[in-house]
């Protein structure tokens, strides 16, 4: 799993994918395309997360999909969230005013080639909307949803142009905001002075210094040393012992691949200082290769902790044991997913009749919004400095213990505004 949380314009660009078609298909109601984890589907825990079933039973309002499953990077599991979301919401929640939620997805594999096929067979499809996923390739394909007149609403926006387009609606900021945040609590809340940016030594590794070092000189850190890594570098030995000569007093690890090498080495040449890491770092599999080096690390979150005790977290996590593929990994990837669909279910059951996208934006537009797992949000343009279509720009701090990740607080959220720049700045 490669998650490329660095990409910038330029870097998506320049990054070689493996070419793909653009295969389609739909899926949605309890016959959607996840299937249901072993052992789970009576799961007492499940059935009362769920509530009172209210199936829907209307014609269907069919929604667009892109999201990136072949190629150098893919994020399976920000679909299958989706369709955990959608077989709850037709179930249990009447769809969206009895009409069950369809998606109508097209596989991409990050290039603007596939991109701008898949978004072409979507829009000669005739959706209601756009659901975003994970799609690399949106500087592609959303301009021609714009020029198809569909609203563009949450997913993951990897690149500037889904948190800028006047026909987007972003739930929160993945790649720019969580940067940010995380160097304002460095600076503001852990009053850290020195930092070690370890980043890859490549186009995209090198946008997100522009992005993240005026955030962490506007929140008070005076020395900020940067650390290239080659993306093929099997030893980042080199790297870590220069942070640990530094005296930094926080490493921030901003390496989408490989990062529990990056944190081993830390701990073998005795690193002592402060860690933060960006949300790849947390996956299970990286804390195991680091070796006991992720161990206090830091990490932003637009989400609530979805293994946690609150109603949202529980039904997250019974949604996608029921109706997810097998081995689904749960990460911000999935919850975006998920949480996508039912903000949308959410507001556009509040418009009266059949939506359209003038009546879907300005919905969204309208007031201030219950976020899933996350956030309110508010969509006023004013979120994110330069960045019109986020709605929402606050973060929790996760960190590792012991091996787990945990979240000491659900209520402290950190956010850039007032010290990020803007994109464009």
């Amino acid at each position: 799993m490669k998650h490329p949380r660095w990409l910038g314009t330029a870097g998506i660009a320049t990054i070689v994918l493996i070419a793909a078609g653009c295969s389609s298909g739909g899926s949605g109601g309890s016959g959607g395309s996840g299937t249901p984890t072993a052992g789970s589907t009576a799961a007492a825990s499940g059935t009362s997360a769920f509530g009172t079933p209210k199936k829907a039973t209307g014609s269907p309002y069919v929604f667009g999909m892109i999201n990136d499953e072949t190629g150098a990077v893919t994020f399976p599991e920000a679909r299958q969230g989706a369709i955990a979301a959608v077989d709850y919401v037709n179930n249990y929640l009447d769809g969206i005013n009895g009409h069950p939620i369809q998606i109508d997805e097209c596989t991409g594999d990050g290039t603007p080639a596939t991109a701008a096929r898949c978004a072409n067979q979507l829009v000669a499809d005739h959706p209601m909307a756009i659901l975003g996923a994970a799609d690399v390739g949106g500087p592609a394909s959303i301009p021609i949803y714009a020029h198809a007149n569909l609203a563009y609403l949450g997913g993951i926006p990897f690149t500037p142009v889904p948190e800028t387009a006047p026909n987007s609606v972003q739930f929160w900021s993945v790649s720019v905001g969580d940067n940010a945040a995380a160097a304002v609590y460095a600076g503001k809340t852990l009053g850290l002075k020195s930092v070690a940016l370890v980043y890859f030594s490549n186009a995209q590794g090198e946008s997100i210094l522009p992005q993240i070092t005026p955030v962490f000189k506007a929140a008070g850190v005076t020395t900020i040393k940067d650390i290239p890594l080659s993306p093929t570098s099997p030893d980042p030995s080199p790297q870590a012992a220069l942070i640990e000569s530094s005296g930094a007093q926080l490493a921030y690890v901003d390496v989408p691949n490989g990062c529990g090498n990056v944190l081993k080495a830390l701990k073998s040449v005795g690193y002592t200082g402060k860690i933060m890491g960006i949300d790849p770092c947390g996956a299970p599999p990286v804390l195991a290769a680091a070796a006991g080096g992720a161990n206090g690390m830091y990490i932003a979150s637009p989400f609530m902790l979805q293994s946690g005790s609150s109603t949202q977290a529980q039904l997250f996590e019974a949604a996608m044991k029921k109706w997810a593929a097998p081995g689904t990994l749960i990460d911000s990837i999935s919850t975006a997913g998920f949480a996508t669909v039912m903000n949308v279910q959410q507001v556009l059951s509040k418009i009266s009749g059949t939506p359209t996208t003038q009546s879907i934006l300005a919905a969204f537009k309208a007031g201030t919004h219950q976020n899933f797992l996350s956030h309110p949000y508010t969509c006023d343009g004013q979120a994110l400095k330069g960045a019109a279509a986020i709605c929402n720009d606050y973060y929790l701090m996760n960190q590792v213990e012991n091996g787990v990740i945990t979240q000491p607080s659900s209520t402290d959220w950190v956010t850039s505004k007032g010290y990020f720049a803007g994109i464009n700045g």
